[in-house]
Parts: structure tokens; C-alpha cells; sequence
């Protein structure tokens, strides 16, 4: 089969499916040959909530799917996380050995564009100032952030602000939100006002799961927030 898979989550398919064609414009934009991958769960709900046996039936469906591309490009840090990382530990012995080498062709959307042969080809203009969350998988387990903002940088006309407190968790956490709601509350409340204080009308991630929640903690207290995925914001970028 060769090429490249474009793996869109579960969540992201369900939240915000156009982000898929954000993507997919943007490498085929970089001459990639891409095959959808739709819908599938990476398995993080159910490893996370200590459920092994259903977390490896869910990642087995989607090693499955993964079969005969090249490398599986993944609009989602915290997915790409899950998938190079944690689901090979689901089996021991030569299948983890053997699942893991696999998992090394899953890669964060953001990391594949900014290490693409093609990128420096791309044309990209966007007037304007956006606010950069760095989602925790993005950030920790994947050092995604140095080249997301380098991504960032080529972009003509675009300032992209910084926040204050960069490091710090949004408080979706997947299962955490819905364990700990007062303390994921407070923790999206703190980064709010953190984006705010840059003046930025719209915040951009590599993560849609963390923008839905800071998204929905904005709408409970009365505010709208715009976010755009770092797939959308490419898109937008692109020239003609």
C-alpha cells in the first residue's frame, strides 16, 4: 500500500470533523499520498482508567488499520502519545517488542509537517496574532513545542504570543475532567485567564481535546473563545 494514513480519533472525529481536511489539505499541499484512517480510538480512555484488557482490544483494532502505510501522521498529541508509547506496553515479550517497532510510524501531525523534505516549499500568510497553548502530551512526552513554534514562525504576517504559564496543565486530562471536575474547573479557569492576558482573539494547540474543554469552561462563564487546531491554522495559512 506505501503512502502515508491520516489517523483522525475518535474524539476529534466526533468534536470536529473538518479538522480531518484541515490536515489532509495541508500534506497534500506537501505532495503526500494520504489514506483516511476514521474514527478509531487510540485506547488512552480505557489505559488511563486502568482498563488493560479493553485498552489492548481498542489499540489491537487500530494497529489493524495502520497496516501497510508507511507512517500514520496523527492530528492529536495526546493519540500520537498513546500510540508510540503506551499501547506497546499492552503486550509483553517479542509482540511488545514487535508492536513497538510498528508504533514508531505513528507521528504527531505538527512534528510530520515541520520535519517534511517539502515544508520549506510551502507558502504560508496569515495576518494577525494568535495565543499557543502547549498541550502536556505535546509538550512531555513528545518535545513537540520547539518545532510548533518554529512551524508557527514561517508563518508570514502572524505573531504568535506565548503564555505565561506555558507549562501548566489545561486540566482536561481525558478521564481526570470528569474524576476531579472542581479541580479540572479551577485549572481550565487559570489557563483562560492566562490567554486572555495576551489579548490574542484566538487560541491555537495541537490538541483539539484540550481547546474543547477550554472552549466549553469559557461558554460556562459567559465568554466565547475561538480555538483552531494547529491543523486549521496551516490550512488557513496555505496560498495559492
Amino acid at each position: 500500500m506505501g503512502g502515508i494514513a491520516l489517523f483522525t480519533p475518535c474524539y476529534l472525529a466526533a468534536l470536529r470533523p473538518d479538522d480531518a481536511g484541515h490536515a489532509r489539505r495541508v500534506l497534500e499541499r506537501l505532495g503526500d499520498e494520504v489514506t483516511p484512517i476514521v474514527g478509531p480510538c487510540c485506547g488512552q480512555p480505557a489505559y488511563n482508567s486502568g482498563y488493560r484488557a479493553e485498552a489492548r482490544s481498542v489499540g489491537r483494532a487500530l494497529l489493524r488499520a495502520a497496516r501497510g502505510h508507511d507512517a500514520v501522521v496523527v492530528p492529536s498529541g495526546s493519540c500520537a502519545s498513546m500510540a508510540r508509547h503506551f499501547l506497546p506496553t499492552l503486550w509483553a515479550g517479542a509482540r511488545g517488542a514487535s508492536v513497538a517497532r510498528f508504533c514508531e510510524r505513528f507521528v504527531e501531525f505538527g512534528a510530520w509537517v515541520a520535519a517534511h523534505p517539502r515544508a520549506g516549499a510551502l507558502t504560508l500568510r496569515l495576518d494577525g496574532a494568535v495565543a499557543w497553548h502547549d498541550a502536556c502530551h505535546g509538550r512531555r512526552e513528545l518535545g513537540l513545542t520547539e518545532g510548533a513554534l518554529a512551524l508557527l514562525g514561517r508563518i508570514e504576517g502572524l505573531e504568535t504570543r506565548r503564555l505565561a504559564h506555558e507549562e501548566e496543565c489545561c486540566g482536561f486530562g481525558g478521564t481526570f475532567a470528569a474524576k476531579e471536575p472542581e479541580v479540572s474547573l479551577a485549572m481550565a479557569g487559570a489557563k483562560l485567564a492566562d490567554a486572555a492576558a495576551t489579548g490574542a482573539r484566538v487560541l491555537v494547540s495541537g490538541d483539539l481535546s484540550c481547546l474543547a474543554h477550554l472552549e466549553t469552561a469559557a461558554r460556562a462563564r459567559g465568554r466565547t473563545l475561538e480555538t483552531w487546531t494547529l491543523a486549521e491554522l496551516l490550512d488557513r495559512a496555505l496560498t495559492p
